[in-house]
């Protein structure tokens, strides 16, 4: 599977080079969740990905680690290997529709501004079928980019708002697919980058908090911390099960498994 090494030469921490493919390979072979990756293709990944985990780590790794190492590198690269070929969605049997989008356009004689004219166009004669509330709810959340100042531009509260901003939808994907049964909403309704950040919905808590604390009002129940956790205590938990004694471990690594054999 992979070149037996000319000289047992010293890569690092104790490790040689014969130890190193050697658990490359057995990585390989243990390897379950990477169907379709060649065999010699994940011992190369795994020997590369220990090679310079063992040149990078300042303590020495135990085999286990070294054997996850090479684990999580083949599925990083089965990843990128399935992304390649444009299936890296989803549905690994079929070909993502921005792979065959890029490469259909690409692989052509010469560049066509087909499709971009005939979505611009759809969208022109789209926007022109809707109905003039459908509009001013659309336009005021691309707008503002935020549904409370859409909301307030609007003069709508929040319920009449989401009805009204969930049928506008509804009515532009009927007609973007007339003709054909339209897709289905997908995606979260989350404009704006700062509403992916983290700090800002912490922020955001500890603003309302305050503002409760300043009214008067009671705090929410259930967010404070629990009394008791749950864990089982030392003299809780079981040593073994009545009647099967626990096995204890014999003390043999890993490269007991596998340090006979040829390569």
């Amino acid at each position: 599977m992979l070149p037996r090494p000319r000289a047992d030469d010293l890569i690092g921490h104790g490790y040689t080079a014969f130890q190193v493919v050697r658990l490359a390979v057995w990585a390989a072979r243990e390897c379950r969740w990477v169907n379709g990756m060649e065999m010699v293709h994940r011992a190369e990944t795994a020997w590369e990905a220990i090679i310079e985990h063992l040149h990078l780590v300042v303590e020495r790794p135990e085999e286990t680690e070294l054997i996850a190492v090479g684990w999580k590198a083949m599925k990083a690269q089965h990843y990128q290997d399935l992304k390649a070929h444009g299936l890296g969605g989803k549905d690994k049997a079929l070909v993502s529709r921005a792979f065959l989008r890029y490469w259909t356009s690409a692989s052509a004689p010469a560049h066509s501004h087909e499709d971009l004219l005939v979505d611009r166009i759809a969208l022109a004669q789209i926007w022109t079928a809707l109905t003039p509330t459908h509009r001013q709810v659309l336009t005021a959340l691309a707008e503002h980019d935020d549904r409370r100042r859409a909301e307030r531009a609007v003069n709508m509260d929040t319920a009449a708002f989401t009805r009204t901003l969930g049928r506008a939808r509804r009515a532009f994907f009927a007609l973007w697919h007339e003709g054909e049964t339209p897709s289905k909403m997908w995606g979260y309704d989350r404009p704006g980058a700062r509403h992916q950040n983290v700090m800002y919905l912490v922020r955001l808590r500890k603003q309302r908090a305050l503002k409760r604390r300043a009214a008067g009002g009671a705090p929410r129940r259930g967010t404070g911390r629990p009394r008791s956790w749950g864990y089982p205590t030392a003299s809780s938990w079981p040593v073994s099960r009545p009647g099967r004694p626990t096995r204890p471990w014999d003390g043999r690594s890993v490269s007991a498994g596998i340090s006979s054999g040829p390569v």
